[in-house]
């Protein structure tokens, strides 16, 4: 795995190079030389921000399944949680499986309670994208001309990104059944005679769903994670106004939120927390709705990414390092 993980990411690297070189790399360095340090720096400190954030909302959801836990601890398991999300391919969406099972064990509770709980604030945390990136659609189609009019192409996009936003917004604070994932009992229902093995599956999908349940009825906490997962992803568009800031680049707050959501288009792409894809799409965006060259948009999301990937990737391998050496609760 660790050597699949390395050539992922040397391939993800090598795309990343290709890009640079096609879009001008001297205009790139160029643009990265010239960032000011000081500046930059305050990207740096808004990423901390929204990964504290985004862990409280972890611990907030833990918690209200399960004990509360010591805020070291769950912070130790978030950012290791996070590092097994950037560094293995479609990390984003496969990560929450495993890393329940980490949970679980320091928690000492059930994995179907753990694996509820991450899902939900891993839900908490990525609804910015469709709230704020809808709100970035508007601004462009309301207030702003971009160099590159796309606004043929992006109302319809627009219209579906905030559509879908108010839907999980409805979703997240009024629609219990859904939330409650009856489909689920009912599989669980029907399969609950087929066998041992197929019992205890039903037995853990009961768990599940009575977990999702009892999140969903509890109002307070829904909501409390639901503003500290947008509080956190501002520190993801702070990070990017900052990054452009630094190479001398005012940005306007609607097209920050809207480059930031549609960066995660980049995720489709099979590498390690995204590298390469993301930056690409970033720079392809900043480059049609702002005045920068391809070669200063590359730059911006290069400083991007090092100040919230690279940056959490360092933060996360280093936390679970030490959560290993010093085990709370060896086995």
């Amino acid at each position: 795995m660790k050597k699949r993980a390395l050539v992922a990411i040397g391939v993800a690297l090598l795309v990343l190079a290709i890009f640079i070189v096609l879009v001008g790399w001297q205009e790139v360095l160029t643009a990265v030389a010239r960032a000011s340090v000081t500046i930059y720096a305050g990207a740096f400190v808004a990423m901390t921000w929204c990964l504290v954030l985004r862990g409280y909302v972890w611990h907030r959801l833990l918690a209200a399944v399960d004990t509360r836990r010591p805020y070291w601890l769950v912070g130790g398991i978030f950012f290791t949680a996070m590092f097994a999300k950037y560094v293995t391919p479609y990390g984003q969406v496969t990560s929450g499986v495993g890393m329940a099972a980490i949970v679980s064990r320091y928690y000492e509770s059930a994995y179907e309670e753990s694996l509820a709980a991450i899902l939900s604030a891993d839900f908490l945390n990525y609804l910015p994208y469709y709230t704020f990136g809808g709100l970035g659609v508007g601004y462009l189609l309301v207030l702003d001309a971009p160099p590159i009019d796309p606004r043929p192409y992006l109302r319809s996009a627009g219209l579906v990104v905030v559509a879908v936003g108010a839907v999980a917004l409805v979703l997240l604070l009024f629609g219990r059944t859904w939330l409650s994932f009856r489909p689920i009992v009912s599989l669980r229902e029907w399969i609950a005679s087929r066998g041992t093995v197929v019992r205890e599956l039903a037995r853990r999908l009961s768990g599940f769903s009575e977990t999702v349940s009892i999140l969903s009825r509890d109002r307070q906490t829904i909501i409390v994670g639901a503003v500290a997962g947008h509080l956190a992803w501002l520190g993801l568009a702070g990070a990017l106004y900052v990054s452009a800031l630094a190479v001398g680049h005012r940005l306007p707050i609607g097209i920050v939120f809207l480059s930031v959501a549609l960066s995660k288009l980049g995720f489709i792409i099979p590498t390690p927390g995204g590298v390469g894809g993301v930056e690409i799409a970033l720079a392809t965006v900043l480059f049609l709705l702002t005045p920068m060259s391809g070669g200063v948009a590359t730059a911006v999301a290069i400083l991007y990414r090092f100040a919230t990937y690279w940056f959490t990737v360092l933060i996360g391998g280093s936390t679970s390092i030490v959560l290993t050496i010093a085990d709370p609760t060896p086995p």
